[in-house]
């Protein structure tokens, strides 16, 4: 059982917070809270005899055992936020989407590609002009580099390029 001593102030008038004159507390007690004495005659004073005076009283949780928590914890149902909801639908729907636009072939490789294989005296810009004419020749050696992995415009005869599809 959890307890927290509840200090009252004799000289403010019920319902105002000690420390601001003329306002009234913020906050209600908790309904599941009870105060209860916190003197050792506590169960006494329940019995009929003299109360504990206003200053004495402390707010207790009422007392659950630990079966029962236990037991109460298992029974409640799982309940998802709306957040929670929304996190779970998006995901399912981005998860369904992605599958359904891999089968269709939207997601998937950039496009067909074909490979030259390289003629003596040919350069790089020679073969990027020839094999992708409505592309512009600075891209099309770009890209050419890029699909062979190549850091300069250097070839040599015999090599084989990939020409990246459009």
């Amino acid at each position: 059982m959890s307890t927290a001593t509840l200090e009252t102030t004799a000289a403010l008038p019920l319902g105002l917070a000690p420390g601001r004159s003329g306002r009234r507390a913020a906050r209600p007690r908790p309904a599941h809270l009870q105060l209860v004495p916190t003197s050792a005659r506590g169960s006494d004073a329940a019995a009929g005899e003299t109360a504990a005076p206003a200053s004495a009283w402390t707010v207790a949780a009422p007392a659950v055992s630990r079966a029962a928590a236990a037991r109460r914890a298992a029974a409640a149902p799982l309940r998802i936020t709306r957040r929670g909801r929304l996190a779970l639908t998006s995901t399912a729907t981005l998860v369904v989407a992605l599958v359904l636009l891999s089968l269709m072939g939207v997601i998937g490789p950039a496009g067909a590609s074909s490979s030259v294989v390289v003629q003596p005296g040919m350069t790089l810009s020679q073969i990027a002009s020839q094999q992708l004419p409505g592309v512009p020749l600075s891209q099309a050696v770009t890209d050419i580099q890029r699909a062979n992995k190549l850091s300069t415009t250097s070839i040599a005869a015999g090599q084989e390029l990939v020409i990246p599809g459009r």
